[in-house]
Order: structure tokens, then sequence, then C-alpha cells
């Protein structure tokens, strides 16, 4: 008879229940608001700038006109455009490259063959490639290099 009379269990196990019900709805009170940030976030980020790399292979400049070769690594997907960043260590400045398109491992000169180099840039020179994806700045070659 006793038994039946304490409620002292069934109050501990509506408790926790309880608890973990608070719980659930916090989690997704703060899911609601997290969610909007990262679906706008994914929406901006382009997947080709994480899976196409470009390098510059070689360099020359003359009277000023500078001639890059880049060559694309593996990885799929597409570019808009590759920016060559010149820069002499004082100052810098990019120049589009005129490459569109660039198979996988394959290598190309910029177009026209010769790039006028910016305004200032000027003796020891350095290249870098600049990879955009539909206008978005996607990675700088972290390996530029010296054009002779």
């Amino acid at each position: 008879m006793r038994m039946f009379n304490s409620r002292k269990g069934v109050s501990e196990v509506i408790a926790n229940v309880l608890i973990v019900l608070l719980v659930i709805i916090g989690i997704a009170v703060i899911w609601s608001v997290v969610r909007p940030t990262i679906d706008k976030s994914l929406e901006q980020l382009q997947a080709d700038c994480f899976t196409v790399s470009v390098e510059p292979v070689s360099c020359s400049i003359v009277s000023g006109f500078a001639t890059v070769k880049v060559k694309r690594n593996p990885g799929a997907g597409v570019f808009s455009s590759i920016e060559i960043l010149f820069s002499d260590g004082t100052d810098s400045g990019t120049v589009t490259s005129g490459i569109t398109t660039l198979n996988e491992l394959s290598t190309a000169s910029t177009m026209p063959p010769e790039l006028p180099l910016p305004a200032g840039v000027d003796g020891e020179v350095t290249a870098n490639t600049v990879l955009k994806v539909n206008g978005q700045l996607c990675q700088v070659n972290s390996q530029p290099i010296t054009c002779t």
C-alpha cells in the first residue's frame, strides 16, 4: 500500500522530462537564429573557389611589358578571370590576364602576350596569380615568381 502512495519517484521523472524538453526548445531557438546567417554565407560562397587553382610558371619583362605563363593545377570547376598581381616590394597592382578558360594541368600565356605593368611598379618585379570566380576574389597563389 505504501508503494502506491509514494509519489517522490514520479516527480523526479517529470522534472527530468521537463529539463530535456527545455534543452530541446533552447536548441531549436538557437538554431532558428543561427540558420539564416549560415544560409546567407553559403549562398555567397563559390564552390569553384575551393577546387580551381592556378599558379604562375614563368614571367618575362621587356620595356615595361610583361608576359606571364600560368598553369592550372588539378581540380574541377570554372573561373571567370585570372588577374596577375605585380609587385616590386613597394608598389603593386593587378592586370587582367585575358585568360578566361584553361583546362586542368595545362598552361597558357597571358593574352595579349604583353601586359603593361601597373603604374609605379618597376625594377625587380614579382608576379602572382589572383583567381576570380563570377567576379568574386577567390585566391591569391602563395608562391610568386620573379620576373626577369
